[in-house]
Order: C-alpha cells, then structure tokens, then sequence
C-alpha cells in the first residue's frame, strides 16, 4: 500500500491538471460561437456557448414573400439547430475532462450527468432540430390567423 503522503500528492497533481484542463476549455468555449443557415437559406443565426443569440441575418430578401407563421419557424427551427449544436460542441468540450477524473461513487454532487444536462437540446437537433416543436408553433400561429 502506498503511503498516504505519496497518495495526496498524486490526487493533488491530477486536480491540479483537471483544472488547467477546464481552464483551457473555459477560455475556448468563451469565445466559441455556432452559425447555420437555415435550409431554404433565408435566414442565419449565431449563437454562443450559452445558447444566446449573437447575431440573426435574413439572406437576399427572401423572408420578404414568406408569411409570418412561416418566418416565424425557420427562425425557430434554425435557431433550436445552432442551440442543438453548441450545446453538443460544449459537451464534447468538458466530457473528456469528466472523464477522466476517476469517479467517487457514493458522493453526491460530484458525479454529472451530462444527458441530463444537455441530451434534450442534443436530441432535438439529432433527430431534426425539433420539428414536432416547430410544426406545432406553425399550427398554432396558422389557427391564432384563422380565429382573426
């Protein structure tokens, strides 16, 4: 058995570079942003590392002839796709450095459930961006129209 000084500071060491780790990550993620254009190419959404959205730009005036509802869910559906990929660059970004962390089973709060955390946002922009959510935003906007 190893004696406990030589123990401590093998557990100091690797906390020591699990921090510079998530540091590094931190600093590339600050300044990391994701881009898409949306299919019919009418509209460009960047977002950051938070999901907020840094910049919406409509191409050569298409959004003009579309009506609202249909405006309305490019936006959404391009901007649940570049939310869809940030959080998966995120994830790809701190998964590796919690994994390699050796996992204290028993302690709560210290084990992270990165699904949990990002896998809905992940899973919608996997399976589509969302657009069970999206059609049902145009269905009722088109009823909200009707009822007019």
């Amino acid at each position: 058995m190893e004696p406990v000084e030589e123990r401590l500071a093998q557990a100091m060491e690797a906390l020591e570079s699990t921090r510079a780790a998530v540091a590094a990550a931190d600093e590339r993620l600050r300044a990391a942003s994701v881009t898409v254009l949306s299919k019919d190419r009418s509209v460009e959404v960047t977002v950051g590392p938070q999901g907020e959205v840094t910049a919406l730009k409509f191409s050569d005036g298409k959004y003009r002839a579309m009506a609202p509802a249909q405006l309305s869910a490019v936006i959404l559906q391009t901007l649940g796709e570049a939310r869809s990929r940030m959080a998966r660059q995120v994830l790809d970004t701190y998964r590796p450095i919690s994994e390699s962390v050796p996992q204290l089973t028993g302690v709560p709060g210290v084990e992270i459930d990165w699904d949990g955390l990002y896998g809905s946002m992940v899973a919608e922009g996997e399976s589509g961006s969302g657009k069970a959510s999206g059609r049902r935003l145009r269905d009722e906007i088109v009823e909200d129209q009707d009822n007019d």
